[in-house]
C-alpha cells in the first residue's frame, strides 16, 4: 500500500531562507530515492512554515528513506534553528 508523508517544518524568522535553501537543496536526492512517487514543498513565508509532502510506494520505502536520511544527518542539520519542533505526519493511501 503507498505511504504519505507529511511534516511541517518551523524555522526561526533568521534562518527560515536557510531553511527553506536547504529543503529545496534535498528534493532531487528524495525524488531519486527507490520508492518515491512524488515529493513536494510548499513555503509559507508569512507564516515562517515550510511543508513537505511526500508519496511512497510502500511503509518500507519510507523507511528505508527515513533511515538514509538519518543516516548521513540530514534530518538533524537545522534542528537547532527551529522555533518549536516540527510535525511529522504519514498517511496509508488506499
Amino acid at each position: 500500500m503507498r505511504e504519505a508523508a507529511v511534516a511541517i517544518v518551523y524555522p526561526d524568522e533568521e534562518t527560515f531562507d536557510a531553511h527553506v535553501t536547504s529543503v529545496l537543496e534535498l528534493l532531487p536526492g528524495t525524488r531519486a530515492f527507490p520508492g518515491c512517487i512524488e515529493a513536494h514543498v510548499g513555503v509559507s513565508a508569512e507564516r515562517q512554515e515550510i511543508a513537505i509532502f511526500h508519496i511512497w510506494e510502500s511503509q518500507q520505502h519510507l523507511d528505508d528513506y527515513l533511515d538514509w536520511r538519518a543516516d548521513r544527518g540530514d534530518l538533524d542539520a537545522r534542528s537547532k534553528t527551529m522555533r518549536r519542533e516540527q510535525s511529522f505526519s504519514t498517511f496509508s493511501l488506499p
